[in-house]
């Protein structure tokens, strides 16, 4: 389908052409161009658009045009999965409707108070956008009457099912009247959502729109890979050294928030956070400081990645690598906005390479990797960032203060003197970590991202004396490799390199050689454990041979091949015996992906 050049070929009111002039929009995009037309002309839509393509505006735009301004009514509900979106659409129907007479909208939503929302919808408010939760609750309170609704709109509804609002969403809709319209907006097609488009629209118009790529090219992404208790040290060095001027940085839950918050505070940043146990009010003055720029860093769960619009963000820091994919696309689009340059930077450890991985893939784009910084860097590059601000800041009709104006020193010396006031203020003392050892910044190439010898492989295996061979319930099938291992055991259990030697994976199991003297610390501390998502357990190969005559090479050609065989071959078959309905060879399903989901809406 060829664009159109401009909305005024849409079937757009004057008016709502007018506000659109003004908001400076030109040109539709394609989720515009084809669902306002079909949504003005009454059709029901199901439009399967990814974050970014402008689809607030294709439902805002023809719930706008249905709208009687002489009615003091319901006549929109929009339904989106969290608060922070819930205003955000609100500030875009406001824009649009700047030049309609009469016509408001209101958002409503959990964890404020009830007597605003209810003094809204007492003056007669025509636009509705809330969260199913509390949407329920003024429904059956009769605060929300839906009687003369004309439209029902469901925004990101592939996210309001996986936050379990299946049942909500259904009962509000059997409440509606059954002339109204629906649109339904949503990144993917669930068989959930199509029970919902088969039960409430009727013949509707699918308009699919294919995400030519999931990231902006503006975007810079890297890598640096850190240890966990490393991350707020390698986030202060980046803050120090200027590399981020302003930034979202995101973690998993809430307390991963509080512990980078106070970190960083005891440091002396400018630093908030922003996640779902504080109070509405709290968060909305949190967001406001940040869009004004008082807040240097905000720091987010995910509830922030699709509701805060904020466009000098030059930088997106994932703390934590988001276990679903798409996160990680929502969370980096919220720099390189409005034609801006940005960057994303992600903190890995040795377990997160296969997610990593699995998240590159998705976005067809490799992630590059960068050194962490060391001292004399941060040091120089705090400098260099020092002179920037001064120069950005130089005027040609500079007027010298009066109190300096009598002080007897040549300029040079009193800039001189200036400057080194300011290094001294702004400089914080470096914390040693154990990145900054020379072999652990050695382990992955920089220019490359290639594997370089590292002492967490069977490699760099040095026998000092009996050994150990541990079997673990997983394998290839798991998208386990060795370092995820390597990682595990050397993260869980405090040992010198070399103490874990040769790890053979296979594909529902793998065994680790592993030093004596360690053995019974793993075993203890990892009778059961999870690794790149995957609850395993650790014990004993009860099966292994005596092969203290064996060079390792044999081994390593094929020398357990034969001596493991019975006991390989029963792991292969019961291997996750004790994860009975954990673990599912087919792939349409993801292995635990329903506890992720319950655990999903716990966080937030």
């Amino acid at each position: 389908m060829t664009q159109t050049s401009s909305f005024s070929a849409l079937g757009i009111s004057p008016e709502i052409l007018e506000a659109i002039e003004v908001l400076g929009f030109d040109t539709p995009s394609s989720i515009q161009e084809q669902a306002i037309p079909a949504a003005i002309g009454g059709a029901d839509i199901v439009g399967l658009s990814h974050t970014g393509s402008g689809k607030t505006l294709a439902f805002a735009i023809p719930a706008l045009e249905c709208i009687d301004p002489e009615e003091r009514c319901v006549q929109v509900l929009a339904l989106c999965p969290t608060r922070e979106l819930a205003v955000q659409i609100c500030r875009e129907v406001d824009k649009l409707a700047l030049f309609m007479d009469g016509v408001s909208a209101v958002p409503i939503y959990g964890g404020s108070s009830f007597r605003p929302q209810l003094d809204a919808l007492r003056r007669g408010v025509q636009f509705v956008v809330g969260t199913p939760g509390r949407v329920m609750d003024l429904m059956e309170s009769g605060a929300l009457r839906l009687d003369g609704l004309r439209m029902l709109i469901l925004d990101e509804a592939d996210e309001m099912l996986d936050m379990g609002f299946l049942e909500d969403i259904e009962r509000i809709a059997d409440a509606m009247p059954e002339g109204k319209q629906t649109l339904f907006f949503s990144a993917t097609m669930s068989p959930e959502i199509s029970r919902l488009v088969s039960r409430f629209m009727k013949e509707p118009v699918q308009i699919s729109i294919e995400r030519p790529t999931l990231t902006v090219p503006t975007i810079e992404q890297v890598y640096y890979e850190v240890v966990f208790s490393s991350r707020i040290e390698v986030l202060s060095r980046l803050l120090d050294t200027g590399k981020i001027k302003m930034g979202l940085v995101f973690a998993n839950t809430k307390k991963v928030v509080d512990d980078v918050v106070d970190g960083l505070t005891a440091r002396g940043y400018p630093v908030d956070r922003l996640h779902g146990d504080m109070p509405q009010m709290m968060r909305e003055r949190v967001m406001d400081s940040f869009r004004k720029g008082s807040l240097r860093l905000l720091v987010a769960t995910d509830i922030a990645a699709r509701g805060l619009d904020v466009d000098d963000v030059d930088a997106v820091v994932n703390f934590e690598l988001p276990r679903d994919p798409e996160d990680y696309v929502h969370r980096i689009g919220r720099t390189a906005r409005a034609g801006r340059k940005g960057k994303a930077i992600t903190f890995v450890g040795r377990r997160d390479f296969s997610l990593m991985s699995r998240i590159e893939r998705f976005i067809g784009v490799k992630l590059t990797p960068e050194p962490v910084l060391t001292a004399v860097q941060v040091d120089q590059l705090r400098t260099e960032s020092l002179v920037d601000d001064i120069l950005e800041r130089l005027k040609p009709d500079a007027v010298l203060p009066e109190e300096l104006k009598e002080v007897e020193a040549a300029p040079e010396a009193m800039a001189a003197a200036l400057f080194d006031l300011l290094r001294e203020r702004t400089h914080r003392e470096v914390q040693p970590i154990p990145e900054d050892k020379p072999a652990r910044r050695a382990r992955r190439m920089p220019q490359t991202g290639e594997e370089a010898e590292s002492p967490q492989k069977g490699d760099s295996w040095q026998h000092k004396g009996d050994t150990v061979t541990l079997f673990m319930n997983g394998g290839r099938m798991i998208g386990l490799r060795p370092k995820d291992i390597a990682g595990l055991f050397y993260n869980t259990v405090e040992m010198e390199k070399g103490a874990v030697g040769d790890i053979r994976i296979f594909p529902k199991h793998s065994l680790i050689e592993v030093d004596a003297s360690v053995a019974p610390l793993l075993l203890e501390a990892l009778a059961t454990a999870t690794v790149c998502g995957y609850e395993v357990n650790v014990r004993e190969d009860k099966g292994a041979p005596e092969y203290s005559g064996t060079p390792r090479s044999s081994r390593r050609n094929g020398g357990f091949r034969n001596s493991y065989r019975g006991e390989r071959d029963r792991s292969d078959r019961s291997g996750f015996r004790g994860n009975r309905g954990g673990f599912r060879s087919d792939r349409g399903e993801r292995w635990g992906e329903r506890s992720r989901r319950d655990d999903r809406k716990k966080r937030f």
